[in-house]
């Protein structure tokens, strides 16, 4: 197998988290939950956009010259396995973590980028992807919080003071 170019990995890697955070919007009960994978998908489509503006400053052919052998990304990889576990009852919680796996992945790839970029504008861009990513863990763990513990989020977000009186 040919050696995977990071740039295009980081740009299929973002393909598939929009597609997956739309689908998983779309299959969302709660109108809260939908609307935080709406605006994940929205973060993953600039992030794409962003990554593939910097491929074309560095004449980087997209696309029509990538391996044919598909880039397998975590989220392509588990997007079978996630359609198989959804279901009315654990659906949301199922995605949220499946989600925070990929977010995670991301991290990983998007940090290794930046210790390794020679170019300080691409180092700061990884970085700054590398923490919008963290964030994009802290929303999830968030919600999933809400999900399985929602009346300890509620005290949590909150601050809410518990008196004995």
């Amino acid at each position: 197998m040919a050696a995977v170019d990071p740039l295009q990995y980081a740009i299929q890697l973002e393909r598939d988290g929009l597609a997956f955070y739309t689908e998983v919007a779309a299959k969302t009960k709660n109108p809260l939950g939908r609307k935080m994978f709406e605006g994940l998908a929205a973060d993953e489509r600039r992030h794409e956009a962003v990554l593939v503006g910097i491929a074309k400053k560095m004449h980087l052919a997209l696309e029509g010259d990538m391996p044919k052998q598909r880039l397998v990304t975590l989220f392509a990889t588990l997007g079978a396995e996630l359609k198989a576990q959804l279901d009315a009852d654990s659906g949301d919680t199922v995605a949220v973590e499946k989600a925070l796996v990929m977010e995670k992945a991301a991290i990983v790839l998007y940090e290794k980028q930046a210790k390794t970029a020679a170019d300080p504008q691409h180092r700061a861009l990884f970085e700054r992807l590398a923490l919008e990513e963290h964030q994009h863990v802290d929303i999830l763990h968030n919600c999933l919080t809400y999900l399985n513990k929602t009346g300890q989020w509620f005290l949590w977000e909150e601050e809410a003071l518990l008196d004995g009186g």
